[in-house]
């Protein structure tokens, strides 16, 4: 964690709650292909690649260098990850990041922690889980329940067709959950 690199580097709560999770979540994670949005400094991917996962971790562009340390750091060289940058939104358009980025749509899983912080980025957020994931694709997100507004984007989702299930606290972590991080299952519908 880096605090004085911008939001890409701080290790959030969201992604504590998320990758907790992922381990006692019943699921074989082996040669699962997992596209990990807005990667942080990789603790949920990294989580994810010593599950046995084959890890794209993605970052905007020039927000890399804390998740591609902390990847070489914890994950070995010839193991099956990578970290690439990712501009949300509709492929073919420009956004104020940056030319959005093709991620292709062949993913088992689509994870990501605390992305619905940004009024601004939220809508592109839903452009691009409207393009990388097909009709077997699971999204399994987490994020602070910080405004009311923030619950607009589960609405979204449902008027692009996707359906999702809150993930009860039973469920979760025992020790590493909090009332306030929602941890979401999403598909297309």
């Amino acid at each position: 964690q880096d605090t004085t690199a911008g939001h890409a580097a701080v290790l959030w709560d969201a992604a504590r709650v998320l990758t907790k999770y992922f381990e006692v979540m019943p699921q074989d994670w082996k040669g699962k292909k997992v596209l990990d949005l807005g990667s942080g400094c990789g603790l949920t991917a990294i989580a994810l690649g010593k599950l046995g996962a084959n890890i794209t971790m993605t970052e905007l562009p020039g927000h890399t260098l804390v998740l591609q340390a902390n990847a070489e750091a914890n994950l070995p060289a010839e193991g099956s990850w990578k970290v690439k940058d990712c501009v949300w939104g509709k492929v073919g358009e420009t956004t104020a990041w940056g030319p959005v980025t093709d991620m292709g749509c062949d993913w088992d899983f689509v994870v990501g922690a605390d992305l619905i912080y940004s009024d601004d980025s939220t809508p592109h957020l839903l452009q691009t889980l409207q393009h990388v994931c097909n009709e077997k694709t699971v999204v399994i997100i987490s994020f602070e329940l910080r405004r009311k507004k923030d619950l607009d984007f589960l609405r979204e989702l449902k008027a692009v067709g996707f359906g999702f299930r809150k993930i009860p606290a039973a469920e979760l972590h025992p020790v590493y959950n909090a009332e306030e991080i929602g941890v979401f299952r999403i598909q297309r519908e």
